[in-house]
């Protein structure tokens, strides 16, 4: 299998959409884990919910949702690092529809 590397720290807030074209959301979060001596990416998580991960302990979660303005309808996806084609770093585009994401746990 052929390797590439590229600068995680620039795809955080990169808009993604699904293979149909649709809004997926944007990069929040990205979950990896060390190899050796690489560190190797497991999942990238979108969305308002994934943003909020990224700011805030789980317990707080709800209630920082609430105090930002967020609707109860704010979600986030869970992409596994397979679903993500990264070809055009810029332009980071599903693999899948949207609807075969893992929704983000609030």
């Amino acid at each position: 299998m052929s390797t590439r590397n590229i600068n995680v720290e620039l795809l955080l807030d990169k808009e993604v959409k699904d293979s149909e074209g649709r809004n997926a959301g944007r990069i929040e979060e990205i979950r990896a884990r060390r190899e050796g001596e690489e560190i190797v990416v497991e999942a990238y998580h979108l969305g308002p919910a994934a943003l909020l991960e990224r700011l805030a302990a789980p317990v707080m979660r709800l209630s920082l949702l609430r105090a930002l303005g967020f609707h109860r309808h704010a979600h986030g996806w869970r992409v596994r690092w397979e679903q993500l084609d990264l070809s055009d770093p810029e332009k980071p585009v599903l693999r899948c529809p949207r609807d075969e994401l893992v929704k983000l746990a609030r």
